[in-house]
């Protein structure tokens, strides 16, 4: 079977075994992942930079992790907060909002920034300390596999671009996911040359760091 099979095959069960967790389950998991991802992470980086951080995060839809604490703790804190929008061409752009109320129903209903939300330039990605990404799976070297559309592959290779000379100078610039325990696999995703990995998973038990990272 090829990678490319593969990753086809796993999608499909990741799929559903995302859907099969109970709404209860996903609202406590999501919850304790966010706290952790804050006392664990985002805190002391916040600390040891002695200024608030600034944090792309993905808005989430349907059975997917909530955001929304982590999203709420960093505005409430005075972190930039930086959320994506996906324009009709395919493309996504990055956007600062300054609250939940910059924010609307998009594209296939997930909520995304308005169009009077100023893009944050692909020349800034560089200040981007942390950035939290979607996935349907994920194993414990930093493998994750996603929905296939390739955004955040195309957005990972540009960011990198911007952000190695930093994350040499400060240690930031870190990859990371919030994952249900059941998005957990055992053995590794199937990886392609395109593929990025992670820093750290964020789960409701606490943060996972990645071996060799």
């Amino acid at each position: 079977m090829s990678i490319g099979e593969s990753k086809r095959e796993l999608r499909a069960e990741m799929s559903r075994v995302r859907s099969e967790i109970s709404g209860e389950s996903r609202s406590a998991q999501s919850l304790a992942a966010c706290m952790h991802a804050e006392h664990e992470v985002i805190g002391p980086l916040r600390n040891k930079r002695d200024s608030g951080l600034t944090v792309f995060t993905f808005l989430s839809f349907r059975d997917e992790p909530d955001t929304r604490p982590l999203l709420r703790s960093c505005l409430e804190r005075g972190d930039t907060v930086l959320v994506p929008r996906v324009t009709g061409d395919g493309i996504m752009t990055l956007h600062r909002i300054g609250g939940e109320e910059d924010l609307a129903p998009g594209t296939w209903g997930i909520l995304e920034p308005g169009e009077e939300v100023p893009i944050w330039p692909a020349s800034r990605y560089g200040e981007i300390d942390l950035a939290i990404v979607p996935g349907l799976a994920y194993d414990r070297w930093g493998g994750r596999i996603g929905f296939g559309g390739g955004y955040y592959d195309r957005f990972m290779a540009e960011w990198a671009t911007w952000s190695e000379r930093e994350a040499k100078r400060t240690g930031f610039a870190l990859k990371a996911a919030l994952a249900f325990r059941e998005q957990i696999v055992s053995g590794l995703i199937p990886m392609e040359e395109h593929d990025f990995r992670l820093d750290m998973l964020f789960t409701a038990t606490g943060t996972i760091y990645i071996e060799g990272k």
